[in-house]
């Protein structure tokens, strides 16, 4: 097996070690090949070892772990950010289809994000519109990157109609005539959106982006969106609905 060179950086000496030792035991197919302390070290070890995986802590003193991409004016390497629990940070990863790890790193998650990085590498895909598209939804979340063919679509968020469940799967409306059929479950993408306050589940089966709504009718608890798609509001979600609607 060809082993995949990567760097770790992080400011603390034990989340180094820590991660360099699970690295080590549970994912044989990684050669840690330097480590750095901060961004500026992590440039040098970068430039000179050339890896394929950078694991790169978020919350460094001085420069933190995102001012290591404008170090860079091509990023030809596969980054898995390690970061503290922040949940509007990990939104900004979710959108961005962009890998994370949470600290305390846990094996499986590790595994998997090695699995998928791995991927990427053998498939050669490249990853630079999703970084450009994480450091562009820190603040606030405007574009989505969704699983395409080989790749991802970047899609404006206001751009998506509604999302369909289809068992396993979610099947992504946009207003541009095209639909997405990403392995995710609809419970994924209410959690990733409905918070926005544009978009509400109104179904077990359907979420909706609210300013894609061009008719409802309350007697027959039904939603007409703009592209013609009719969606029944069920009654769980009705009275949450109608709130969000008639204000």
């Amino acid at each position: 097996m060809n082993k995949i060179k990567a760097v770790v950086v992080d400011d603390e000496i034990n989340a180094r070690e820590n991660l360099q030792y699970l690295l080590k035991e549970f994912c044989e197919e990684i050669e840690v090949v330097s480590e750095a302390s901060n961004v500026d070290e992590a440039v040098k070890v970068i430039e000179k070892n050339k890896p394929q995986i950078v694991f790169l802590d978020i919350e460094m003193p001085q420069k933190n772990g995102f001012q290591l991409l404008n170090e860079f004016s091509e990023i030809n390497f596969q980054i898995i950010f390690i970061t503290a629990y922040d949940i509007y940070a990990i939104k900004a990863f979710e959108v961005s289809a962009i890998d994370y790890l949470l600290k305390p790193i846990d094996i499986d998650r590790l595994k998997e994000s090695v699995k998928k990085a791995r991927k990427v590498i053998n498939q050669n895909l490249d990853t630079s519109s999703r970084l450009e598209l994480l450091k562009e939804n820190k603040k606030e979340v405007k574009r989505i990157a969704i699983p395409y063919k080989s790749d991802y679509a970047i899609v404006n968020i206001e751009d998506v109609i509604c999302i369909e469940a289809d068992r396993m799967y979610s099947v992504i409306y946009t207003s541009k005539s095209k639909k997405y059929t990403v392995a995710k479950k609809l419970s994924y993408y209410e959690k990733l959106l409905c918070e926005r306050g544009s978009f509400i589940r109104v179904h077990r089966s359907w979420i909706v982006n609210i300013n894609e709504v061009n008719m409802y009718s309350k007697k027959e608890k039904e939603v007409t969106l703009k592209n013609q798609t009719k969606v029944s509001v069920s009654k769980t979600y009705k009275d949450s609905f109608e709130t969000l609607f008639y204000n």
